[in-house]
């Protein structure tokens, strides 16, 4: 995996949404620092997760364009509404649901000329469990090792707990139409380690041979009350249906 690869595949293990159980899960605020060169320099970005059994919102301190137009201060997902907010700055938010967003990746990847992964085959990425174990904030982590066949001397290093129980709802359902590469993690070792066994990273780090370079970190896990004001869609926010958004986008061009 060239570095691109690892940091996407760091951010779909911390950011994208699993599990269903609502008994017993971790309520309360997580944050994490997620690392990248540019031109020999180490960037840092922030990421705020607040989490109650039935919501989560993820915040950074800087804003994500995530297609031509359009920029998110924060995704907010609404498990017990079966919807996910994507808050667009100016008090609107865009509201879409899963099978919404699966048509749009379809769209976009056409219209690169990439196709969808509609008939997965075996997973090039494997992974598997070290010996190895540390003590990280206070819970106790197991290295999983992520490989791929194409980079035999690199890996991906993932210190798991279970004691950080997400109920990542909607995320942890399989998703469809997704390019071949993010299938491949996101239905595929993410689905397995962090969805269905509800582990959470606290640490991610680019091994290559020797060298261990931190790509992801978690800084501070609070377990507390406050996250169930802040998976709240704040006052005065105008929800866009997906329909009106598109309808919004076809009439600037």
């Amino acid at each position: 995996m060239n570095m691109k690869r690892y940091v996407a595949t760091a951010c779909l293990l911390i950011a994208t949404i699993w599990s269903t159980n609502i008994y017993a899960q971790f309520e309360g605020q997580i944050s994490m620092n997620l690392y990248s060169e540019d031109n020999g320099n180490t960037e840092v970005s922030k990421l705020n997760m607040f989490a109650t059994s039935t919501r989560i919102m993820i915040q950074g301190d800087e804003s994500v364009n995530f297609m031509q137009g359009m920029s998110s201060d924060g995704l907010l997902i609404r498990n017990d509404m079966k919807d996910f907010l994507i808050l667009t700055g100016n008090k609107q938010a865009l509201q879409v649901t899963k099978s919404e967003i699966e048509g749009l990746v379809e769209m976009m990847a056409s219209w690169s000329g990439e196709s969808a992964n509609e008939n997965p085959t075996a997973p090039v990425t494997k992974y598997e469990f070290s010996d190895r174990t540390d003590t990280i904030l206070g819970l106790e982590t197991a290295e999983l090792i992520v490989r791929d066949k194409d980079n035999p001397g690199k890996h991906l290093s993932v210190w798991l707990t279970p004691d950080v129980d997400i109920n990542w709802g909607m995320l942890g359902e399989r998703w469809k139409n997704m390019p071949e590469d993010i299938d491949r993690e996101l239905n595929g070792v993410v689905q397995d380690i962090v969805f269905k066994s509800k582990n959470f990273p606290l640490k991610i780090e680019a091994v290559d041979g020797e060298d261990r370079t931190t790509i992801m970190e978690v800084t501070n896990v609070n377990r507390s009350s406050v996250a169930k004001a802040m998976v709240e869609v704040p006052t005065g926010t105008t929800l866009m249906s997906f329909k009106d958004f598109m309808f919004q986008k076809m009439m600037e061009y």
